[in-house]
């Protein structure tokens, strides 16, 4: 049997909430699904097989960082010397119990220039007492939040930063969680929190987002061209970003595009729609922007995974028109959190195509196993990509190759604009 290899990236954050880095969790492909390794070393070589050879670390980090767990057996082996250690941190599990051969092994690697991270701080005594003697030899600390005693936290964190530790607060779902232990002092975050917005009923939004809204409902409409030219005309900083984008290298055309009139005839509709939507993505109404901002890394990477799955699905009798709409589920995913309004009002508002509404608020639908493949990739959980996967017409090897290509037309995209920047 040939194996089939998988692996989610979830971004650590800096305070100003760019991409710092990735974990890198591995799954591997057996006979009866996708569960994990029990051998750590096994789990983590295989990564960085998968990683370093087969997709390629510049299209899984870009200019960022990983970390990738490592438990005691891996750090004793000397495979470890494999390992990049100017794109890798060494994430040190939680379970790993640090006897006087440890400890000298990670000496030994600090002074080659390895950069190690502990996993899983609970500020617990028994934590204190097993990693004490790493303080001073490790460069990040992870503090899971969901397990702290906060009143207790601003001691601990003096202890850690006197050893020049960078925090990371892990497992941060909220805005409200990412506010807090920025304020504390944490350095870097990790979770959820850009995704799941905190909704406020009848927001107003940004007038930016308003006259994007507002073209895309022409788009979805088929309004007059003119209409749609002079919408654009309303608003100059996006008519420049939008040309911006379609003059990157993303693009093959022959000449420059001059004007947006050009722009609709070449494009089309629903690639025009997708554009728009990446600019807001990059330009939310809070947090960062720009193109280094982990929501559109995030909607991207989605909207790709959704063509390249659809496409692995589907097989022969794929088209355009589907690779299209799989596209656009994979954008409009995001939008609850981009516009801060409950997703149901923002389709309704865009006169979305009600298969495609029917895929993102009920998962259903003939892109519903699809969609929630794609999430449940994302948020690591590999019970329901077993169960997912299970459900389509698609080989381990063609899963496989479909995560890894999206991850990789993702990168090329970022490096593209910003290559015309």
């Amino acid at each position: 049997m040939s194996k089939s290899l998988y692996f989610a990236r979830q971004p650590i954050l800096d305070i100003n909430g760019q991409t710092y880095a990735y974990e890198l969790l591995y799954r591997s492909s057996l006979e009866h699904g996708y569960t994990p390794l029990k051998d750590g070393r096994a789990a983590t070589a295989e990564v960085l097989v998968n990683s370093l050879n087969l997709v390629g670390l510049k299209n899984i980090l870009g200019k960022a960082l990983a970390f990738i767990n490592v438990d005691a057996a891996f750090l004793m082996d000397d495979m470890i010397f494999s390992i990049p250690k100017e794109k890798f941190v060494l994430e040190i599990l939680e379970t790993v119990i640090i006897t006087d051969e440890v400890l000298a092994r990670i000496i030994e690697l600090k002074g080659h220039g390895y950069k190690f991270a502990l996993d899983d701080a609970d500020c617990s005594k028994e934590y204190i007492l097993n990693f004490q003697s790493l303080f001073k030899h490790i460069d990040i600390l992870k503090l899971d939040i969901t397990v702290l005693d906060e009143e207790k936290l601003p001691r601990f964190l003096t202890l850690f930063k006197q050893f020049g530790l960078k925090i990371v607060a892990e497992k941060v779902e909220t805005q409200e969680q990412f506010d807090k232990y920025k304020a504390f002092g944490c350095d870097l975050f990790q979770g959820f929190f850009f995704a799941r917005p905190d909704i406020i009923e009848n927001k107003r939004l940004d007038p930016e987002h308003v006259l994007i809204l507002n073209l895309i409902h022409k788009l979805q409409t088929e309004s007059d061209i003119n209409d749609i030219c002079h919408t654009f005309e309303q608003n100059v900083a996006l008519t420049l970003q939008l040309l911006r984008f379609i003059n990157s290298a993303a693009f093959s055309f022959r000449s420059s595009i001059k004007s947006i009139r050009q722009a609709i005839m070449l494009l089309g509709p629903n690639q025009l729609k997708s554009w728009l939507l990446l600019i807001s993505y990059a330009n939310p109404p809070k947090g960062p922007k720009g193109l280094d901002n982990p929501l559109l890394h995030l909607a991207q990477t989605r909207s790709n995974m959704m063509q390249t799955l659809t496409k692995a699905v589907y097989k022969d009798s794929c088209n355009n028109v589907l690779l299209e709409k799989a596209a656009f589920i994979g954008l409009l995913s995001l939008v609850e959190a981009l516009f801060q309004s409950p997703i149901e009002d923002i389709l309704k508002e865009l006169n979305v195509d009600p298969e495609i509404a029917q895929t993102l608020i009920q998962h259903t639908g003939d892109f519903g196993t699809i969609y929630q493949l794609v999430c449940s990739i994302e948020l690591f959980d590999t019970e329901s990509v077993d169960a997912f996967v299970n459900m389509l017409p698609i080989t381990q090897e063609e899963f496989s190759n479909a995560v890894a290509e999206a991850y990789e037309i993702t990168e090329q995209f970022t490096a593209n604009m910003h290559a015309s920047s």
